[in-house]
């Protein structure tokens, strides 16, 4: 497997997300992403292929070769998986691994063990070093929020298996949550609905298409259709049906209503001088999900506060971990957990 970068020990950042894992290697704007996924042959339990390749050899023969996952809601329970993830990304990014420093986020309720696995699992994957940083805080930093400054800033970010929410001053975490539950749940509720009023079965991709096309956080001003196709679950053939916007919008209140609700209770733990920093200088929404049509208008109508959705949401993460990389002894205080390949820090 050759790199996609000519690096020379350079700095490895690494978001590994429940649906996709994106890789950086110094302050270059090249990327790897592909999707947190291995492949396995169903006889033999071995690991033949991960990320793009996995998830195209499962499309294809879903009878020889299971998908695996190291996430569920953000959080590892796989840590063959993981392990071997990590070394496929850390050698794609960077041909120099082992003299490279790797920096990963981490979501803020990650036990110790777990934080100890995931950094085990990065050193045996061949790097000098390892460091942690909560994922909100990755988040502000590449949404380019001054979390130096003496002001409160807060950042929500809704992945696809948690959201992450912090708020942060002086370089310091004031209060941060991890609520096990994203942008998954989004799809998994049009999913069941779906197989519940059309009674089809449908792809993970075309619940995907149908969110992206009409879903929308605020009430819908016209009705537009769209089209799908899935297997009959009656007779297991092909069978076309539409779905109309008011319906996902709908199917999708109950999962935006809890992930508004943990916004509120973050705030009401935060200090009264804090929030009115949030209230004058607003909150940044990130992740995969802050592109979902209406959601940062409704956050805002809700919270009472400004809401700033920065280019590439989904991208601010391992933006931020790069960016943190460029200047760790100046955001040293960020560092959760380390782990050098001769002993732990």
């Amino acid at each position: 497997m050759s790199s996609i970068f000519s690096s020379l020990g350079r700095d490895v950042s690494i978001d590994i997300g429940t649906m996709f894992t994106r890789a950086a290697v110094g302050g270059r704007n090249s990327m790897v992403e592909e999707p947190s996924m291995v492949a396995t042959d169903t006889k033999q339990e071995e690991i033949v292929a991960v990320g793009e390749e996995a998830e195209r050899i499962v499309q294809r023969m879903p009878d020889v070769w299971r998908p695996l996952t190291p996430l569920k809601d953000g959080f590892i329970v796989d840590y063959r998986v993981t392990h071997t993830m990590l070394k496929y990304f850390m050698h794609k990014a960077s041909n120099s691994v082992r003299r490279s420093s790797v920096f990963l986020s981490a979501p803020c309720g990650m036990t110790d063990v777990e934080q100890r696995a995931l950094m085990d699992a990065v050193i045996q994957g061949g790097a000098r070093e390892v460091y942690l940083i909560e994922t909100p805080v990755a988040a502000a930093i590449g949404s380019g929020m001054p979390v130096l400054e003496a002001r409160g800033n807060m950042v929500v970010d809704i992945g696809g298996g948690t959201v992450d929410i912090g708020i942060m001053s002086l370089g310091g975490v004031v209060v941060s949550r991890t609520i096990r539950f994203g942008g998954d749940d989004l799809n998994d509720a049009l999913l069941q609905y779906i197989r519940q009023c059309f009674s089809v079965m449908i792809a993970e991709q075309t619940v995907e298409d149908i969110k992206r096309n009409l879903g929308s956080a605020l009430a819908p001003l016209d009705d537009e259709e769209y089209t799908f196709q899935g297997r009959d679950m009656t007779n297991g053939l092909i069978k076309r049906s539409v779905i109309h916007r008011s319906e996902v919008y709908e199917v999708l209140q109950e999962p935006l209503q809890r992930i508004m609700t943990e916004i509120k209770n973050v705030i009401r733990q935060t200090s009264p001088e804090l929030v009115a920093d949030i209230m004058q200088y607003g909150m940044v929404l990130t992740g995969g999900t802050a592109l979902l049509a209406g959601l940062g208008e409704r956050i805002s109508s809700e919270i009472g506060v400004p809401v700033r959705i920065p280019n590439e949401p989904e991208h601010c993460v391992v933006r931020g971990l790069s960016e943190w990389a460029r200047n760790l002894e100046q955001m040293e205080r960020f560092v959760v957990a380390s782990k050098h390949r001769k002993g732990r820090a």
